[in-house]
């Protein structure tokens, strides 16, 4: 705690005092996380980003020579895999309210929310959880959504339901002179007997592996306008989601943040990385090999004294055998594709597993391709997976409407709904068609094993309230009526004068 302490402060010169410096985020004194977290979430960030060393190799002439690393990058088609299944553009998000709606579908519409929101879960669910954080831009008077992951976000509080404060981190680098700065600002977000504060620290260094010393926030022209210090009332939860991906985090069981998708698989990947780059080098090696004296081999100079190359130095065809009488002679070695397709497979079935996807999934095992109904049968891992982080992400989805609205009353954008009735429709499309469904719901409501509002409620993903509407109108259709003289006193008499 002593070294802590140390590191948070250095004393300048006369001018400057005491002042306040950083090695390490987590180095803040309201930080209280493992580095060790953000250490295996950068890591989750190289594989996913498929960043990966070159490799040396031994050339013909015995010179060392580096080739590119080829990574099969199994990673991304998991997490893509699984954020598709989740969230897709087939998935519909909307309020009862119908003024309420059209803001709300503004907002989604301005922010490209549906195509951008699929796009962040994949990463997100690949290194460790994603964050979503609207906001007012005060210039445009527009709501906008941002996004930052879980190597970007510091959890300063939290319970075992949900993180109620953090720090969200964002970096900056700009040239000043000859020299290139980093910046980094720390967004605070923490509630004080029951008001809730934005706080902001910006922080200069001249290395990229320090956050450096606090400067004022006008030292950016980016941050000029931005408060120090910001008072929030009137709201019910903090102004970031956190949506984790489902299961626990075993790796560290008392930290806050998710686990991503290649933690529990982390070895397997890196292990069909490794054999797929081999069986593609074997490949581009799996072509005549050229056996030659040494003789070949020996370093001879023309006339100007320049080296004659008998061979290229950097192929490693041509090899060398020592002999007292000149030769050369080639042969051809075999391809050993059937045992890495098989040691491929191998693998891929075991990440299968670890990452809770049906067998099969990734890898081709000869067997006929199962429907959807016989996988929802089967209870698969892969349906049931996908449920598992449809409720997370839909509890999520729900609270980043509610921070929408309180956002937009605060900053009287639009005035927030006594009540909001949130209509979250998942496209269950890539297990079970929508006819299916129908037909399903249609015999349990013909055979009185569930109500006709029920069945529409499930069928459509509308709200109770919706679903009464519905069977208004199918009703005034039936009688002939004309359903706009009476909806008004069917829904006072159904749902109460107040809604």
């Amino acid at each position: 705690m002593l070294e802590k302490i140390k590191n948070l402060f250095r004393i300048g010169g006369a001018k400057l005092g005491m002042v306040q410096q950083l090695e390490k985020i987590i180095d803040h004194p309201k930080i209280s996380m493992d580095q060790e977290e953000y250490d295996r979430i950068r890591d989750n960030k190289q594989i996913y980003k498929s960043v990966f060393p070159d490799v040396s190799y031994l050339s013909s002439n015995g010179v060392i020579q580096d080739r590119e690393f080829r990574s099969l990058n199994v990673s991304k088609v998991l997490s893509r895999k699984l954020s598709k299944l989740v969230f897709n553009d087939g998935c519909s998000l909307s309020v009862d309210d119908k003024k309420a709606d059209e803001f709300l579908q503004t907002t989604f519409n301005t922010n490209k929310f549906i195509k951008n929101f699929g796009e962040e879960l994949e990463a997100g669910y690949a290194i460790g959880g994603l964050v979503l954080r609207p906001y007012v831009d005060v210039a445009s008077k527009e709501m906008k959504i941002s996004y930052c992951r879980a190597d970007t976000f510091y959890p300063l509080q939290s319970n075992t339901n949900d993180i109620t404060e953090a720090v969200i981190t964002t970096e900056t680098q700009q040239t000043e002179g000859k020299d290139m700065i980093y910046y980094t600002l720390l967004e605070f977000h923490e509630w004080e007997n029951g008001t809730y504060y934005i706080r902001n620290e910006l922080y200069r260094s001249d290395r990229s592996d320090t956050v450096g010393v606090q400067v004022s926030l006008k030292t950016l022209d980016k941050y000029a306008d931005l408060q120090k210090e910001s008072k929030m009332t009137g709201f019910s939860r903090p102004l970031f989601v956190y949506i984790k991906l489902a299961g626990k985090n075993n790796l560290n069981i008392s930290s806050p943040l998710s686990l991503g998708i290649i933690d529990n698989a982390k070895r397997q990947l890196k292990d069909i990385n490794e054999k797929y780059d081999q069986f593609m080098w074997e490949i581009e090696e799996a072509r005549r090999k050229i056996l030659a004296s040494d003789h070949f081999f020996k370093v001879r100079y023309d006339e100007n004294g320049n080296p004659i190359k008998r061979f290229d130095s950097k192929t490693s065809v041509f090899q060398s055998l020592k002999s007292d009488d000149p030769f050369i002679d080639e042969f051809a070695p075999s391809l050993r594709s059937s045992e890495y397709i098989e040691s491929i497979n191998f693998i891929l079935r075991i990440i299968e597993m670890q990452t809770g996807f049906s067998s099969g999934t990734f890898s081709f095992d000869g067997q006929s391709v199962k429907t959807a109904t016989e996988i929802i049968s089967e209870n698969s891992e892969t349906f049931s997976t996908r449920s598992d982080n449809v409720l997370i992400v839909g509890e999520a989805l729900k609270e980043l409407v509610i921070t929408i609205f309180e956002l937009a009353h605060a900053y009287d954008l639009y005035k927030q709904p006594t009540k909001l009735g949130i209509n979250i429709d998942f496209d269950d499309g890539v297990f079970q068609s929508q006819d299916a469904k129908a037909d399903y719901y249609g015999k349990l409501s013909t055979m009185q094993l569930t109500s006709k509002l029920r069945a529409i409620q499930k069928v459509l993903g509308v709200t109770e309230k919706e679903a009464k509407i519905i069977m208004q109108e199918i009703k005034s259709e039936e009688l002939g009526l004309d359903y706009a003289e009476n909806v008004e006193e069917h829904i006072q008499k159904e749902l109460g004068s107040d809604e």
